[in-house]
Parts: C-alpha cells; structure tokens; sequence
C-alpha cells in the first residue's frame, strides 16, 4: 500500500510552482516555524510542542523569552492551513505511530476539499513532522525543505534562511554575553565578599568557620582568594588541617578547580560565615 507521504508529494510536487508563485512568503515562514519547533523539541523534549500549540491557540505572548516564545510568535503570522499545522504540532507529541499520523492528516485533507498549492503545503507539514519526530537537526531541516523548493526561488530560500539563521546567530551571541556578564559579576561579587569578610573576621571566628568545614572546601573556596587572605586561614588552621589542604592543591594543581566549584566552595565559606554574624 502506498504510504500518505508519497500520495501527498504525488499530489503536492506539481503545484510547487504555484505555491511559491502566490505564497512564497507565508511559506517560507511556515518552514522556519517548523525549524524553531525543531529547535524546541531537541532542547526542551517534544512535550514542549504542547505549550507551543497551546499558547498559539490561547494567543498567548509566550513571554518565556526562549525559541517556545520565538516560535508562538511566529505562528501569530500568516501561514497557510494553520489549523492543520497546529494539529500537526499536537500530534507529534502524542504519536504512537506516526504512519497512522500522516494517514489521518491525508483523509482530513482530502475532507476539507484541499486543492492546488494546499496539497503541497500538507506535504511540507507532514514533512517536517516527521522530521521533528525522529530529532533531526534544524539545520539539516533546513537543507531538507530546501529540496522542496523550486530551483527559480532557490535564491530567495537561501536568502530567507541566511537573514534567519543570522538573526539567530546573533541571538545567541547576545544571550552567550549576557550569561557571561552575569557570570562575571556574580564571580566578582563572590570573590569581592570573600576577601573582605575572611579578611578582617577575628581570629576566634575564623577558626570556627574552618573548624566547621570539610578540608576540601577550604582548599577549593581559598584557591584563588587573595594571598593575604590565603595565608591568613591557613595560619589559623590545625598542623593535619593545613596539611591536608595543601596536599588537596598539589593533587588539583594540574587539572585545576572549575570556576562552579570555586564559587560554590566560597558560597559554602560565606553561609557559615554569616551565621556567624558576619554581613556580606
């Protein structure tokens, strides 16, 4: 028995023409919709598609400020047979069998009396469902639809997807200097707060705070603190305490300590230091 897919490219490949001729826009926007619900699926896990569907059809913003948010947004634009591709995105999430899927969407296609360019549009959804289904790669997806594409508009298409992919190029980069930023100031603040405070704390709560801890936390929590600040906990410390920590910094000097579990050391030094009565 001939699959639905195949029917639906039989049916559908003839009016590639007339598609992009009456609908070029609406259509690429379609490709990238289902390219970001890729970007979706992969990051989040398909049941993400549900807030996707569900926000569109509440016409929510979807202010998460992720690809959920961009793709809601996108979906807000005019795209051919809507309904059909938001039942689409539904269905990827539930399927069990995704050949009754596009056997299903090919009967409601043939109900609803779809003709001309529309048989191409379905073809292109159940396409790309399937595709978001079996996880591939918005880029590749990319490359798949672009075979779909008449050679004439193939410019347009590549053109399309570059001002897309550079836009999302650049959101990336703007959230990777945003996460860097932040991650800067809580290392400096982290940093700033631990060489005052164990700086100028009294020798009785200091040996407290260390008494209190595990010695690979001093040593991890102290590795990159001021020398002042470093000399002065180790002097505050017992002969096996201070040993064990040096030991633990000649075993990490080569590897090194990630910055995470810097930070989290002097966290851990900082709490204890503030239920000492110590204000950061």
């Amino acid at each position: 028995m001939e699959q639905a897919l195949e029917i639906l490219k039989r049916k559908g490949l003839p009016y590639a023409k007339e598609a992009f001729e009456g609908h070029r826009e609406q259509i690429f926007a379609a490709m990238q919709f289902m390219c970001l619900c890729s970007f979706v699926a992969r990051e989040s896990g398909l049941l993400a598609l549900d807030e996707v569907a569900e926000m569109w059809e509440e016409e929510s913003s979807g202010e998460d400020g992720g690809n959920i948010a961009l793709a809601v947004s996108m979906a807000k634009g005019d795209m051919p047979l809507k309904e059909l591709l938001l039942h689409i995105i539904r269905r990827i999430v539930d399927a069990s069998d995704w050949d009754e899927v596009e056997e299903e969407i090919l009967a409601q296609a043939k109900e609803k009396g779809c003709s001309g360019y529309e048989w191409y549009v379905v073809m292109i959804y159940l396409s790309g469902g399937k595709s978001i289904l079996e996880g591939v790669e918005p880029e590749r997806l990319l490359l798949m639809f672009r075979v779909l594409v008449p050679e004439q508009w193939l410019e347009d298409y590549d053109r399309y997807c570059h001002e897309w992919t550079k836009k999302e190029a650049e959101k990336e980069r703007a959230e990777w200097e945003e996460r860097a930023k932040k991650s800067f100031e809580k290392e400096r603040s982290v940093k700033t707060a631990f060489n005052r405070i164990f700086g100028r704390m009294g020798p009785e709560k200091l040996r407290y705070v260390i008494r209190e801890l595990d010695y690979k936390t001093l040593a991890a929590g102290m590795a990159f603190a001021e020398e002042g600040v470093r000399r002065r906990c180790l002097e505050n410390m017992d002969e096996r305490q201070r040993g064990l920590v040096k030991e633990e910094w000649s075993c990490n000097r080569e590897d090194t300590y990630h910055l995470e579990d810097i930070l989290e050391a002097m966290d851990r030094m900082l709490i204890l230091a503030g239920l000492m009565g110590e204000a950061w």
